[in-house]
């Protein structure tokens, strides 16, 4: 038979072998092979004799096979394994694999053997029996016709396997471990486990083939994709409370008990509460789990998913590991990184050092608040009832009475003012009364007729009364040398602050995370990212408390009981270490206390917790709270920082010192602290300036955090708003508070001043800045921030306010200015608290998270005020009762 012949056949044959049906490809891909190899061989015997010359065998399959390298002899020739590249394309699909191709049907098989006949027909002619030289184009045109089918079928196989994982639907596409993976492959993976685990999962997969609806409960209770993966859903968790219920027993529905509701007639006839239980104590599990795949149209970047699953308790969070790892999914290629149980959480309250103190703290506190409440009800109580009897008193010896009638048990209370006017002195059980008033020993702190004087081992214990701290924290008078406006700002920048926070958490366990790609398009998004410069409000209040009470207490000379008789460089470091002392004492009771909260919960939650805790506190807090302590935990890297949004104490403390050294400075040299304040304030800005261009940081409206550990919360990218704060107190200080200005210059500043604040909350958006235009953006915007808020400061300090002097001047924020501390200490407790406890994600939208946001800062500000009373309150009066002018306590 002729080679040509030979050729056309096996072209023929491939061209059948295509369309052939599934179960006969074995059979077939053995005759097609050998009748290939065949028909090659046949030309390469044919081109030896004459038959077919060596470039038309070279045409067919050399032309086609990989190239010699440049260095390989003439004499080296392709060999027959060589040749079968002629059907392998460059993704390695080879003769082999072509069997397993089923081509699409777009050509029939009629169509496609016209084709090969066609050729067929019009390039063979009659001959002799004599062997002829085929025509070189006959075969040129065979081999491209063999290549394009090979192709076809290529390109063929590629759309069967998109149209398979089409057909095969998404839920089935992201399959990671679910009860059919279990069944179908467990007699493999029973070899991943032992023990007691894997007798009770026997269990669980007989319990699944045989439909036991325990078995099936369990399998309800685990984790799946459901929806939204497209749009953030990483958070495949079940139901953690489900299986723990499985657990549990629950009694037969009495029939003569249902309820005349539909709703709860169906509820309990449905089968969630029938059945009995699982014959073994059931767990939950979380895995989280890295997940790829070679079809990137599916899953185009890796993926960190959250797997639940509901398993036997006897199994331990390595067994369940390397269950999940030794599961085959369909498409899906994953890696665990690690499992979480709480059933198998491994962390106790009572065994932690940390909680043991918080422990005893607690009850000591609790003590003190008792025993003061009590013994300062007492105190008022009998004073109001001698006040009462002194008033008789008074008015019977203006009636004439006689002296002896004057006898009063007052011992331990030195003197009373009473209300009119008068002073009792309590003398050897005496009672003196002195009506002239220019005697009477009053003073300008002790003017309330509800002040008395007592011991100070007496009035430290009175500290801790929860009634004389409640009636200070919500007091609505103020001094009139005061600067009201503070407790507004205070009380909405806090408001502010918890709003950014609440976000922050909701985006981070949220099942359609990538809905903030679409609001960060909106323009009011903008209010939520530019929460970051209520901080700079902070800060700017900060300096400006400092540096006015500074100069009004110094103007009054009550620093001078401080350092009277020392020289001027003793006297001036005994007024830092003063001022430091006071902060320190001041700041740190409820931050510690809150500290040690942080610590505990946080170990908690990171081994019972459903989801994975937000920061590391369970590692950072036990090994680097001390930073804490001393306030410099800015000064190290991020991820060594215990309770992260700590930073602000921090970096307002170390600028605290900073402002002693200058304002002590300033009262002897006054040009030299002026000069200094600006060389830091100039130093600051080419400082953020130069760190956001070194950093490539682009501030955007996406990301208002990013670079968050060398720009954002460093003291030295953060320290001009608290020198522009510093320079506002030193304004309202220099002009007593009187600033003459016209309507047009005050209406200027307010125009000024609205554009620019404006500006710095939406000028973001949709904004691209470029490197160099973003580090001169970073260096002034936070400074420029704090210029706004020191000119509100001023214009309504001054009367030149407007509606805004009693909008942030309102007695009603008072108290809740008072707490702003503890509520900035606490608020992302609660936030963390919320999120721990939860079992499932949370479906971001805008009406949740606003009420969510009222409940927490609701939440926030209740706690703020326990703390403030049993740790903050007590602190400030006990300052004030070892300060050289205490005033006396109130009833």
């Amino acid at each position: 038979m002729s080679p040509l012949v030979i050729v056309l056949l096996s072209a023929l044959v491939l061209v059948n072998a295509v369309e052939l049906p599934d179960s006969r490809e074995s059979a077939r891909e053995e005759k097609l092979r050998s009748a290939l190899i065949d028909a090659f061989q046949s030309i390469k015997k044919g081109s030896a004799k004459g038959g077919v010359d060596e470039d038309l065998a070279s045409d067919l399959i050399g032309s086609l096979a990989k190239p010699s390298p440049p260095n390989s002899s003439r004499n080296d020739k392709p060999t027959t394994e060589d040749a079968f590249d002629v059907f392998a394309d460059d993704d390695g699909l080879s003769f082999a694999d072509f069997s397993e191709i089923k081509t699409e049907a777009k050509l029939s098989t009629t169509e496609k053997s016209h084709n090969v006949q066609h050729i067929v027909k019009t390039t063979t002619k009659p001959s002799d029996k004599t062997t002829q030289k085929p025509n070189k184009d006959v075969l040129s045109k065979l081999s491209d016709s063999i290549r394009n089918t090979v192709n076809e079928s290529r390109n063929a196989r590629q759309r069967d396997i998109a149209n398979m994982t089409e057909l095969m639907g998404i839920e089935n596409m992201l399959r990671l471990f679910d009860a059919d993976i279990l069944v179908q492959q467990w007699p493999e993976l029973q070899k991943t486990v032992s023990g007691e685990c894997r007798v009770e999962m026997q269990e669980y997969v007989d319990g699944l083939m045989e439909r036991q609806l325990w078995a099936l409960k369990m399998e309800d209770a685990s984790g799946r994709y459901t929806s939204m993966f497209y749009w953030g859903n990483n958070y495949w968790t079940g139901s953690a409370e489900l299986c723990d219920i499985l657990n549990e027993e629950h009694s037969p529905v009495k029939q003569r008990n249902k309820s005349r509701s539909q709703i709860f007639n169906d509820w309990r006839e449905d089968l969630s509460m029938v059945g009995s239980g699982p014959p073994f104590d059931t767990a939950f599990y979380v895995a989280k789990i890295a997940v790829t795949t070679n079809f990137t149209d599916i899953v185009k970047n890796q993926r960190t998913l959250h797997l639940g699953m509901c398993l036997p308790r006897s199994c331990s969070r390595a067994a369940v590991s390397a269950l999940v790892t030794g599961a085959r999914a369909p498409l899906l290629q994953h890696q665990v990184v690690a499992v979480r149980s709480p059933q198998h959480g491994g962390y106790t309250y009572l065994g932690d050092p940390t909680f043991q103190v918080l422990l005893a703290v607690s009850i000591l506190v609790s003590i003190l608040l008792i025993t003061a409440t009590v013994y300062d009800v007492k105190i008022a109580r009998d004073v109001k009832r001698r006040r009462q009897r002194a008033a008789n008193i008074a008015a019977n010896i203006a009636n004439g009475g006689t002296r002896s009638d004057l006898k009063l048990d007052l011992n331990g209370l030195d003197d009373i003012t009473v209300a009119n006017g008068k002073s009792m002195y309590n003398v050897n059980n005496n009672l003196a009364l002195n009506s002239n008033t220019s005697e009477e020993r009053l003073t300008a702190e002790t003017v309330s007729a509800d002040e008395l004087k007592l011991s100070v081992w007496s009035e430290l214990l009175l500290s801790f009364s929860m009634k004389a701290n409640i009636l200070q924290i919500f007091d609505q008078s103020v001094g009139a040398d005061t600067v009201p406006v503070v407790h507004g700002l205070r009380s909405f920048s806090m408001v502010w602050v918890i709003f950014g926070h609440t976000c922050i958490v909701v985006f981070k366990y949220a099942d359609n995370t990538a809905l903030r790609a679409i609001l960060e398009k909106s323009f009011w998004f903008q209010l939520i990212i530019s929460a970051v410069y209520s901080v700079d409000t902070f800060f700017c209040l900060g300096g400006m408390l400092v540096t006015f009470l500074y100069f009004r207490t110094k103007t009054k000379g009550k620093l001078d009981l401080l350092v009277k008789g020392h020289r001027k460089i003793t006297s001036g470091v005994l007024q830092f270490f003063g001022l430091i002392g006071y902060r320190f004492a001041r700041l740190t009771a409820p931050y510690l206390f809150i500290l040690g909260v942080v610590e505990v919960t946080m170990k908690w939650f990171a081994h019972n917790a459903v989801f994975e805790p937000p920061a590391g506190d369970h590692e950072t807090c036990p090994k680097f709270w001390w930073r804490n302590l001393l306030y410099i935990n800015t000064l190290f890297p991020v991820e060594q920082m215990c309770m992260l949004w700590s930073w602000y104490l921090s970096d307002d403390t170390q600028f605290y010192a900073v402002s002693a050294i200058l304002l002590i400075l300033a009262t002897s040299h006054f040009k030299v602290s002026a000069a200094l304040t600006g060389v830091l304030f100039i130093s600051s800005l080419f400082t953020t300036g130069y760190v956001s261009w070194s950093n490539n940081h682009i501030p955007n409206s996406e990301d208002p955090f990013t670079q968050f550990d060398k720009v954002y919360e460093k003291p030295w990218t953060r320290l001009g708003p608290y020198l522009v704060g510093m320079l506002t107190g030193w304004i309202l200080f220099k002009t007593n508070l009187k600033i003459r200005m016209t309507r047009v210059w005050a209406a200027v500043g307010w125009a000024v001043c609205t554009a620019t604040l404006l500006f710095l909350i939406f000028g973001l958006y949709k904004t691209e800045l470029g490197v160099l235009s973003a580090a001169v953006y970073s260096a002034l915007s936070h400074s420029l921030w704090a210029g706004c808020i020191g000119w509100i400061i001023i214009a309504c300090s001054t009367g030149h306010g407007g509606w805004v002097r009693p909008l942030l001047s309102a007695p009603v924020l008072y108290p809740f200015s008072r707490v702003t501390y503890c509520a900035y200490l606490v608020h992302p407790v609660v936030l963390r608290y919320v999120a721990m406890h939860l079992t499932h994600p949370i479906h971001m939208g805008e009406l949740f998270v606003f009420i969510l946001f009222l409940g927490l800062t609701v939440i926030s500000y209740a706690l703020a005020f326990v703390i403030s009373v049993a740790f903050e309150a007590p602190i400030v009066t006990m300052l004030k009762i070892v300060s050289p002018q205490r005033k006396p306590h109130r009833v």
